[in-house]
């Protein structure tokens, strides 16, 4: 779960967060052997999938290579678009590996910087030490991640120069609505059950916003996102909205107790069509 939108505004998730942090424990990341225990896979779960490869790249700040990311992209040779994914949690939590693999599934190349890279690797998933992350990381040191997982990606000979865009989970759906608004590059922003934004923080962003949000959320209550859909729309960015009856928090992701496969399959291709149709060569 996401520690910095279960408290923002005051809200009181901390009981929320321990419990999606037990989870995450439990589970193993992506080492886990939960999904081999399992008589099927989840239906929306590609990393196995031929055609793409991925894994972990690391790229600089500062001159050193110190931020890393997850990357997966078609195995053909060619250039493609290219799709920035920012987690809520660590990227080593399964779903966002495999969220950059369905990326290129589908014909992308999917990055997820670790804006967690200040959390040692091991580190549990408790309050205190993603207290003591936020504390100091903050997020427009996160946002300095994003950017520079951008450049690298600008950098890669298979990375088409065209447009890019940006997809983002609770925190990181706030993060990529901020870097949307920040960013002269991106064409195009998915925002998954975001946490709150301030009017003030969405008065740049221009580029059309899809958000997808569960009315059952019990992390982020989806009214936010009525809220942000109506400021969107009060300054003429181009939004759509998707609002997922009684559908909690996580409900894309296969590692979350919270996991719909029909709604996260629908919730996909609804992204996949929205990015095919933002993001120009």
């Amino acid at each position: 779960m996401c520690f910095e939108e279960c408290r923002a505004d005051g809200l009181d998730r901390r009981a929320f967060v321990a419990q999606g942090a037990a989870t995450l424990i439990a589970l193993g990341g992506l080492d886990s052997p939960v999904l081999g225990q399992q008589e099927q896979q989840p239906p929306t779960r590609v990393l196995d999938d031929p055609t793409i490869q991925h894994g972990k790249v690391v790229f600089q700040h500062n001159g050193r290579d110190t931020i890393d990311g997850y990357l997966a992209r078609p195995k053909a040779d060619g250039v493609y678009l290219a799709v920035l994914v920012i987690a809520g949690n660590v990227i080593t939590e399964e779903y966002i590996p495999n969220t950059c693999a369905a990326l290129a599934l589908a014909g992308f190349v999917g990055l997820a910087p670790n804006v967690f890279h200040p959390i040692p690797d091991g580190t549990p998933n408790t309050n205190d030490a993603y207290a003591k992350y936020i504390d100091g990381h903050t997020e427009l040191d996160r946002l300095d991640d994003i950017q520079l997982g951008a450049s690298y990606l600008r950098a890669q000979p298979f990375v088409d120069p065209g447009g890019m865009g940006v997809i983002g989970f609770c925190s990181g759906g706030r993060l990529a609505l901020l870097h949307g608004a920040r960013s002269r590059e991106i064409d195009a922003v998915v925002a998954f059950h975001p946490a709150p934004m301030q009017e003030k923080e969405l008065k740049r962003l221009k580029v059309p916003v899809q958000v997808h949000h569960g009315t059952g959320d019990q992390a982020v209550p989806y009214e936010r996102t009525q809220e942000l859909e109506k400021r969107l729309r009060g300054q003429g960015t181009p939004v759509e909205v998707f609002l997922y009856e009684n559908l909690d928090h996580g409900f894309l992701a296969y590692t979350r107790p919270y996991y719909a496969p029909d709604a996260a399959k629908l919730a996909w291709s609804r992204t996949l069509e929205f990015l095919s149709q933002h993001l120009q060569e």
